[in-house]
């Protein structure tokens, strides 16, 4: 017969045998051991004081006795590991240490170094098993119970896949959840995005859902929610703030990566993504906005009407019996949630972006960030420097949003496609000439030969008082003279001549003597 190792239910069934009466051989027969076996027993028995004849002390001491004198020690005695057991405390430091730990087989070493330990390493290796020594200490959770109406937690989660009707294309689809921390009903909404404005409406929609709303919106470290997470000053997202201080609710990021600042909505996200495919399965052409009523009847009519496994109750029952009265009034007119955004003003053209189209703002504000607020319903916009309103717009079509008093007068020209007609004008201030041969130099083509104007209008403005201008700036009209270069030569070349006729006098013989060229010709 093979080893059998005893244990106590086996030697209390021996004695209670032994006691009645029983042969050593009918109970070797029934437990299934050799005959050797029980008569150690009942050796053991008599030597505890345990007699037939006498009335068996009560099962506890029984169970004692067998405990400490009766049931055989597996435990191999080891003399080596003797050496290691003064030193289990610092072995446990160094496997265990908070900042610098290291692995058992190093602390090994170090043991071997300063305490000089005799063991081998497969002994030390048994000894840290036995021991648990490498096994850090669980973290104690205490689950904290919140009154009614103080917290309201926040989660997305990733539940799958859904064609999208406007596209015809699959789309990923997140989940808002949100859960009553007091009562745990639960409010769920299927959405396509992630961004501001939906994280918003969500929270809205949670609101009404309730029929009010709690003190505090314990949310995830998405930028939706948290642009910057810190662990003392976390910077919220501008339209969830809004949202909170128009619902008077206050939004309270949890720490990064902390899923236990709330537990209570990280452990619903499974259940929420499952609840997503079962509908799915069951409404296989449901759009999203069906799915979210189906999945807003489950959260009140199922989850909400079954035993919560930590309360004991309905969270239904709870909501409508407790919480739903310590809710905050929602107000009467729901808000039209904004569109917040940062906007950087070019340096160049004192312009900044928003949905691809370009805001001026005063000069003043060159190379500034400021922040802008968009509202859809009134098609608003909004720009704020430090919280102070600086400029708005009403968004229309128009590529290019400028005020006149922005700029002067030339740029504005620029702007509004009439800087050809502003070119023109300016050369009507130099004479009627001026305004004729800028005219011709603009067609056929006014903005490829704006440039070319420029110049002109620059010579212009230097010779336009000198007695000959007028005379040149006709001579260049008739020639057809285009490029700034030569009819600044040509004024030039009018101007040495007149500063020669000037110079050299001829009397009235010498005109005399002046001949034709034709005269000196045969």
């Amino acid at each position: 017969m093979g080893y059998r190792r005893m244990t106590k239910e086996d030697v209390y069934e021996i004695l209670r045998r032994w006691h009645a009466g029983q042969s050593m051989s009918r109970i070797a027969s029934v437990e299934r051991c050799d005959r050797k076996t029980i008569r150690k027993y009942i050796q053991k028995f008599n030597a505890a004081g345990l007699r037939i004849g006498q009335s068996l002390p009560g099962k506890e001491k029984i169970w004692e006795l067998i405990d400490a004198s009766i049931l055989p020690s597996v435990e191999r005695v080891r003399p080596a590991s003797k050496q290691l057991e003064p030193l289990i405390k610092p072995i446990q430091e160094m496997i265990q240490d908070s900042k610098e730990p290291i692995k058992p087989k190093s602390a090994f070493k170090v043991l071997k170094a300063k305490h000089n330990i005799d063991v081998s390493y497969e002994t030390f290796k048994n000894f840290v098993r036995k021991r648990e020594l490498s096994k850090k200490p669980l973290k104690q959770m205490i689950r904290i119970e919140l009154p009614p109406g103080l917290e309201t937690q926040i989660d997305y989660g990733k539940v799958g896949l859904l064609e999208d009707p406007s596209t015809g294309k699959r789309r990923v689809i997140w989940a808002f959840c949100g859960l009553l921390s007091h009562s745990r009903l639960p409010f769920i909404q299927f959405v396509y995005t992630q961004n501001q404005s939906s994280f918003a409406e969500s929270f809205i929609d949670m609101f009404e859902y309730y029929g009010g709303l709690t003190e505090i919106q314990s949310i995830d470290n998405l930028k939706a929610g948290v642009i910057k997470p810190d662990l003392y000053d976390p910077k919220l997202n501008r339209t969830l703030l809004e949202v909170a201080e128009y619902y008077g609710t206050f939004i309270d990021p949890c720490r990064v990566g902390k899923a236990t600042d709330k537990a209570k909505i990280e452990r619903f996200i499974p259940t929420v993504r499952e609840v997503f495919r079962i509908l799915k399965k069951i409404h296989p052409t449901a759009d999203i906005h069906t799915l979210n009523a189906h999945v807003l009847s489950w959260c009140r009519e199922e989850y909400g009407t079954r035993e919560h496994g930590t309360t004991g109750r309905e969270p239904m029952e709870v909501f409508e019996e407790v919480e739903k009265q310590t809710l905050k009034p929602i107000p009467e007119e729901r808000l039209e949630v904004p569109v917040w955004a940062p906007a950087h003003v070019h340096r160049g053209d004192q312009m900044f972006t928003f949905d691809k189209k370009r805001y001026s703002v005063p000069a003043f504000y060159k190379g500034q960030d400021l922040w802008v607020r968009y509202t859809e319903k009134n098609r608003l916009l909004r720009v704020f420097s430090d919280r102070r309103l600086i400029r708005e717009y009403v968004v229309t079509g128009k590529a290019i949003n400028y005020f006149d008093e922005d700029y002067p007068e030339v740029k504005r020209e620029m702007m509004n496609g009439g800087y050809p007609r502003y070119l023109l004008n300016q050369a009507k201030d130099y004479g009627e000439a001026s305004h004729r041969l800028v005219e011709s130099i603009l067609k056929p083509h006014a903005y490829l030969n704006c440039r070319r104007v420029q110049g002109v209008l620059g010579i212009m403005k230097k010779y336009s008082k000198k007695p000959f201008y007028e005379k040149v700036c006709g001579k260049a009209l008739k020639i057809g003279v285009k490029l700034p270069q030569t009819f600044k030569a040509m004024l030039q070349a009018e101007e040495k001549q007149l500063q020669l006729d000037v110079k050299i006098g001829i009397s009235d013989l010498g005109r005399q003597m002046i001949r034709d060229a034709s005269y000196y010709m045969n």
